[in-house]
């Protein structure tokens, strides 16, 4: 091989190099969760403490919630939350509550977004990048929504 090749060959490299960066940089590392909130403190607390990563208390007060006499608008929001808080913990309860979740919100985008993502934290892509087509068909221009979608398609 010559200078010439060598030198043609390594711009060609570095000219590719940024694009490859690019394709990668768009492909998310992991699975995202959100918090849903509403009008019962329990529910807004789950959530903010969700937001933080406070995973231990978001499920404190998803539970509060859940056992309260609120509304059940507001028990489907904990049941979202405990889903998100439990897989965040590597709990073996997490797949019992995200299906709970799913069941009381079926036309809620988070429910399937958090168990989507518990199924990826779990290992189970399949199942995972289903629920995050589900949330995509409910409302395809949220962030989470994004994102999950993103990192489903990385995986294929």
């Amino acid at each position: 091989m010559t200078a010439f090749t060598r030198i043609l060959l390594a711009g060609a490299a570095l000219a590719l190099a940024p694009a490859a960066m690019a394709a990668a940089q768009e492909c998310p590392t992991a699975p995202s969760f959100v918090g849903v909130t509403g009008p019962n403190s329990d529910v807004r607390a789950s959530s903010s403490r969700i937001d933080g990563g406070d995973w231990r208390v978001a499920e404190h007060f998803a539970r509060e919630a859940l056992e309260s006499r609120t509304s059940s608008r507001n028990k489907t929001a904990a049941a979202i939350n405990l889903c998100a808080a439990l897989a965040n913990q590597g709990s073996a309860d997490a797949a019992e509550a995200c299906d709970d979740a799913v069941t009381r919100g079926e036309d809620r985008w988070e429910a399937y977004t958090n168990r989507g993502a518990a199924l990826w934290l779990a290992g189970d892509i399949a199942a995972a990048s289903a629920d995050f087509a589900a949330a995509a068909e409910i409302a395809s221009n949220e962030d989470a929504v994004s994102a999950n979608s993103a990192l489903a398609a990385c995986a294929a």
